[in-house]
């Protein structure tokens, strides 16, 4: 099995498995070789009555010119949290020449989820996204997400299979690549919602929800859904590997009574 190297940009959670915190111990475990570019450095995530946080600011432009300069090449490359503007603007050009040469693009526009956008997400976070999912091979948002994205109503709550197609069409309008819409609920059937560019299908893949809440989770899918995509696994067998390994994870963190700090994935690492 070839070792990928990948960068994962996005924010690092200092005292909960979640975002980088949770993608980097995954995609080890699947045997990659990851490195990191924190755009923000959170305490705790947002559950939670007290947080501290910064964002890296220039940090994030500055170390993508050293590698540039040093020529530091990666396989594959992950874009999820970004904070500003400049931050932002450095991060599109760098994967654009990454592209070009060849790297794999994955991306999670992380904006909102459930009808709602997180604090202080706006038009101008979006349309770096919209940019980003231009350049993505693989792209997984939500449906909140996709929708704020393409100008839909994000806060429904349920929509018709057709609409959830729409999405999809709607997203692929934006980028060439796969898509995943996870977080799709249906005539009260959750599902995720995907378009395989390869193969050019659209397909749903029902689930049992789980009312559970559990920190890190759609980190986690993307994890796993990139892990095996980059171990040669066709994209609705990583689709679906994803939303079980999700669920099984889940289910075995019913009983903790601190879920929201994420999974214990050093415990379950036999899982990923």
């Amino acid at each position: 099995m070839y070792m990928s190297r990948v960068l994962l940009i996005g924010d690092m959670v200092s005292a909960c498995r979640v975002a980088l915190s949770a993608m980097a111990p995954v995609l080890t475990a699947k045997g990659h070789q990851v490195s990191l570019l924190p755009t923000a450095i959170v305490s705790n995530t947002f559950g939670y009555k007290k947080v501290a946080q910064v964002s890296t600011g220039d940090y994030v432009k500055k170390s993508l010119d050293a590698w540039e300069e040093l020529d530091f090449e990666f396989d594959a490359v992950y874009v999820g949290y970004v904070t500003e503007k400049e931050q932002a603007a450095a991060v599109i050009e760098w994967c654009r020449k990454r592209k070009e040469k060849g790297v794999l693009i994955f991306h999670d526009p992380i904006m909102g989820e459930d009808g709602h956008l997180y604090y202080g997400m706006n038009e101008e976070i979006a349309g770096f996204h919209k940019e980003i999912l231009v350049l993505a091979d693989y792209t997984t948002p939500s449906f909140t997400e996709a929708a704020f994205l393409t100008g839909r109503d994000y806060t429904i709550e349920d929509v018709q299979g057709a609409d959830l197609f729409g999405a999809v069409s709607d997203m692929g309008g934006m980028c060439h690549g796969s898509i995943v819409l996870t977080s799709c609920l249906s005539e009260g059937q959750w599902c995720c919602t995907c378009y395989d560019s390869t193969a050019g299908l659209k397909f749903i893949i029902p689930y049992d929800f789980i009312d559970k809440k559990v920190g890190g989770t759609g980190d986690v899918f993307s994890a796993v859904f990139m892990g095996d995509v980059l171990n040669g696994m066709e994209f609705m067998p990583a689709v679906q590997h994803a939303m079980d390994t999700v669920r099984h994870l889940i289910e075995l963190s019913v009983g903790d009574t601190d879920a929201l700090r994420g999974v214990q994935l050093e415990k379950y690492r036999n899982l990923l």
